[in-house]
């Protein structure tokens, strides 16, 4: 049940009419609920990659009539293929022989070994229910965990634009974009619009600071686009940064990203370059100053 890579395939939705696409959504259920009536065994497995635990094994009927009334598939929603593991996993028995297996899919989707991946399911409560009056309930956990983690996501992201220096905001679309690391956006119309905005540099950079120091919180391990604005401030030498934010009283956003910039400094690079090309390392020792109490989150960020 946990998410490695997530690779989306529109298998349908482009090559396939509505009417032919929700026709086949139909039959894709038809033929799952012709090999559940088919069924006259059931083991549930904790997940489905190794099958190594049993956590529900039935021969009820109404196991498996709940189980039909628990499935939904969304319109346009697969099938899909996700590099995960999943879990719990339902193989569908007859005689002893295994005929067909279903699987939860982070309570978001259903997948199935007949249509070979997941698809989305248009009622999660109503899946994880089937779970849950069985004693399964880490299935729900892990999904609302999920959806909190979402939630917290967008928060983070909305705070995040609405940080940003605004001569950036219709920039922003193309850059995140072409973002895919190793390859990252061209700086250089961010670059443009930022002298535009702010000619003066040390309020350039203390602007990159505040929006640096706007993001969801962790200093390792963050939202990659975050990474964009570490590369504006990282194109400043040292020197530059420094004199920014000397002798001024930056505010909490400002402290963050000081701090922030000057621990990815640190623990990234070593010595940092100054614009003559000559080594200058007074980062280590302000990153600790900062750090220490005054830069916002502080080591508590770094995770």
């Amino acid at each position: 049940m946990f998410r490695t890579v997530f690779v989306l395939f529109g298998v349908l939705a482009f090559t396939i009419p509505l009417a032919a696409r929700e026709k086949t959504r139909q039959e894709q259920m038809s033929a799952l609920f012709t090999l559940i009536d088919k069924a006259d065994q059931m083991v549930v497995y904790s997940e489905g990659f190794k099958r190594e635990s049993v956590v529900y094994r039935s021969s009820k009927r109404k196991d498996f009539e709940d189980l039909k009334g628990a499935i939904t598939l969304k319109p346009k929603g697969g099938p899909f293929v996700c590099a995960c593991v999943d879990g719990p996993e339902i193989a569908l028995l007859k005689n002893n022989k295994e005929i067909a297996a279903v699987w939860n899919h982070e309570g978001t989707a259903i997948g199935r070994s007949i249509w070979e991946g997941d698809w989305q399911n248009s009622d999660p409560d109503r899946w994880l229910r089937w779970f849950d009056s069985r004693g399964m309930n880490y299935a729900r956990q892990f999904f609302e965990e999920m959806r909190s983690e979402s939630r917290k996501a967008e928060d983070d992201e909305r705070r995040w634009l609405k940080a940003m220096p605004g001569s950036l905001k219709p920039l922003w679309s193309k850059a995140l974009a072409e973002y895919n690391p190793p390859k990252f956006p061209d700086l250089k119309p961010l670059d443009a619009a930022l002298k535009r905005e702010y000619p003066d540099t040390q309020n350039r950079i203390r602007a990159l600071l505040s929006w640096f120091g706007s993001g969801a919180g962790p200093w390792s391990g963050f939202p990659g686009y975050e990474e964009i604005a570490e590369r504006l401030l990282r194109e400043h030498p040292t020197t530059e940064l420094i004199a920014a934010i000397e002798n001024r009283n930056l505010n909490g956003e400002e402290l963050e990203g000081t701090a922030r910039i000057f621990w990815q400094l640190d623990v990234r690079s070593g010595p940092y370059p100054d614009s003559s090309g000559a080594e200058a390392d007074p980062t280590r020792s302000l990153s600790k100053e900062l750090r220490s109490g005054q830069g916002g989150a502080g080591e508590e960020s770094i995770r």
